[in-house]
């Protein structure tokens, strides 16, 4: 029964130190979002939705105009019927989104940009850009979150998102460029994918090492029994 409650022990200890599961959306639908844009200079973007030209089905539209390198601007999307409040400090995600360029586009696409909003206000933190696809194209773009890597872009909330926990958390994307003149590009089947953090359980204990006091009676023991021995030959037996 002892190395039963030993190995119970043990996993009970590696469940209570595991990390919940991945926290996983994928949409390709977008009824269940909410669309905006931020800009620098005098750019302007908006992102719609499209009820057909997807990959398959819906799509969103993303159409910036920058007319100088002074100019950027992106437009955004939330997805509103998904938000967790767990730790998302340290913790490794993916975000993926099929991509389709639009007639004319040029240079290196569109900027993408991993959105966490709460409490009305967004942050974003940009992650790679498209390049230019003539055909729906699958693009990943992962990462670590760290709060000091996002910036506040809309709302009256703190400079950075807080990711300890317990806050309401949504999340979205967002596309955009700088002086590329009008140029749109279409995306769909948008995923974010946050992989679980696994915390290592706490060290086992030291194993049972003799005291001084301990060692003094096994050297006592040792000795008593090498005299016993020698007594026993002295006799003959």
């Amino acid at each position: 029964m002892k190395p039963m409650h030993g190995f119970l022990a043990a996993a009970l200890g590696a469940l209570s130190f595991a990390a919940h599961g991945a926290i996983v959306f994928n949409d390709g639908d977008f009824t269940s979002w909410t669309f905006g844009s931020y800009a620098a200079g005098t750019g302007t973007a908006t992102m719609v939705r499209e009820a057909a030209g997807g990959n398959p089905g819906a799509r969103l539209n993303v159409t910036t105009v920058t007319a100088t390198l002074a100019d950027s601007a992106y437009g955004t999307g939330i997805k509103t019927d998904y938000s967790t409040t767990a730790q998302l400090e340290g913790t490794p995600f993916v975000l993926a989104l099929d991509v389709l360029s639009g007639p004319g586009a040029f240079g290196q696409g569109q900027d993408i940009g991993l959105l966490v909003e709460q409490g009305g206000t967004v942050y974003a933190w940009s992650r790679g850009v498209t390049n230019v696809q003539a055909a729906f194209a699958r693009l990943s773009f992962s990462g670590t979150f760290a709060a000091a890597s996002f910036t506040r872009v809309s709302g009256a909330g703190p400079a950075t998102p807080n990711l300890g926990g317990g806050v309401t958390t949504r999340f979205g994307f967002a596309a955009g460029n700088t002086g590329s003149n009008t140029l749109t590009q279409y995306y769909d089947n948008v995923s974010l994918d946050l992989a679980p953090v696994v915390v290592p359980p706490p060290p086992s204990p030291p194993a049972n090492i003799p005291t001084l006091s301990q060692w003094a009676l096994i050297l006592l023991a040792g000795l008593l029994g090498l005299v016993a021995l020698g007594r026993m030959r002295a006799s003959g037996r």
